[in-house]
């Protein structure tokens, strides 16, 4: 090249290649592949260097290129019953800033609560050849087998749902939290009645409402739970909210039960049951206490403003990601990858 001859501009877009991304970056390609397969190894400014370099030159890896070679794709999975519910809304945001971190994507898919969607979804991360999956599932052991088969595949980790012990999962402290709520109303004078969340959460549904019973005798008072509706496999939290604490109020368990305050096992079956609470002359944070659980966004936003217990959702996020960059010697020495997070209690108006 003569001296007054400009060097060539590097391609962008689809053009561009991994060698094009290490000499933008200054880098060789080992260090530059290293990036894209995962490697933790790499110091923070040599990762900047080389998004850097990504942005500029618009490269994007070849995702099945890389699954080809090493059996295994940059993609991480996630499998949700709904992606509307605020809770898993937060937590894939964690997700994807995590799988950043180690140079992944995510794939996400959602079931709505059915088995032959969640199976469908499922398969499709498999032909896709994820890294692994991380996976709420649905309240069906339809797919059990399926879901049994592919553990034995690749690394599959549960967030805030699993059927047994038998996996590895992340998850909220669900007995902890919820006692946090109901020893605080007991605290103010208060005894607490109690609304699970439908039939739709395992182990969540029933591991709160037990932390709830084991707070209360406890403190030794009878547990006094509203009663539910089996039958109603639904993530509506607010309708299925209103219509049992309507029922309970109209069918005199309010009055009959004595209590002066009610937990709910989430925010969003808190706000329903408000709503039917005011339908009976009850108003919440004035002549009855209410709280919910997991600090979604709208709580402060409330009238009155909930209290709540808050799940450490960047935690939970960020361990679900952890576990499935683990090698598996290190998983086969320690065992199944299991985390429960405490939750902190967050007062409010509304208790």
């Amino acid at each position: 090249m003569h001296q007054d001859e400009a060097p060539a501009a590097l391609p962008l877009g689809g053009n561009a290649t991994m060698n094009d991304v290490a000499l933008a970056a200054g880098l060789s390609r080992a260090t530059v592949s290293k990036y894209f397969n995962g490697s933790e190894s790499l110091k923070p400014a040599t990762r900047e260097r080389i998004e850097r370099a990504c942005r500029e030159l618009q490269y994007v890896p070849d995702m099945h290129a890389v699954s080809l070679v090493k059996g295994r794709s940059n993609l991480i999975g996630v499998v949700l019953p709904f992606i509307s519910e605020p809770f898993f809304g937060k937590v894939l945001q964690v997700i994807e800033r995590r799988a950043a971190h180690y140079g992944q994507q995510v794939v996400i898919q959602a079931s709505n609560n059915d088995p032959a969607r969640e199976a469908a979804a499922l398969l499709t991360l498999r032909a896709m050849k994820v890294h692994g999956i991380i996976f709420t599932p649905i309240d069906s052991q339809t797919n059990l087998p399926l879901i049994r088969s592919l553990q034995q595949e690749l690394r599959m980790v549960f967030l805030d749902s699993t059927f047994d012990d038998n996996c590895h999962f992340v998850m909220n402290d669900n007995r902890q939290s919820i006692a946090l709520a109901v020893n605080y109303l007991l605290s103010r004078g208060s005894i607490p009645a109690y609304l699970a969340a439908p039939h739709v959460a395992n182990p969540s549904r029933p591991e709160r409402l037990a932390g709830y019973e084991n707070a209360m005798r406890a403190a030794g008072h009878a547990p006094v739970v509203i009663p539910d509706n089996p039958a109603a496999i639904t993530w509506q939290f607010e309708a299925y909210a209103y219509e049992q604490v309507l029922a309970w109020c109209a069918g005199g368990g309010l009055a009959q039960s004595g209590a002066t305050a009610l937990v709910c096992a989430t925010d969003r079956l808190a706000i329903g049951a408000a709503k039917a609470l005011r339908k009976f002359g009850r108003h919440p944070g004035q002549d009855i206490l209410l709280a919910g659980h997991d600090n979604i966004d709208i709580c402060e936003y409330l009238d009155p403003m909930l209290t709540t217990v808050h799940q450490d959702i960047d935690q939970i996020g960020q361990a679900a990601v952890d576990c499935l960059q683990l090698d598996d010697d290190v998983l086969a020495g320690s065992g199944h990858f299991q985390r429960r997070f405490p939750g902190r209690l967050v007062i409010r108006e509304s208790a």
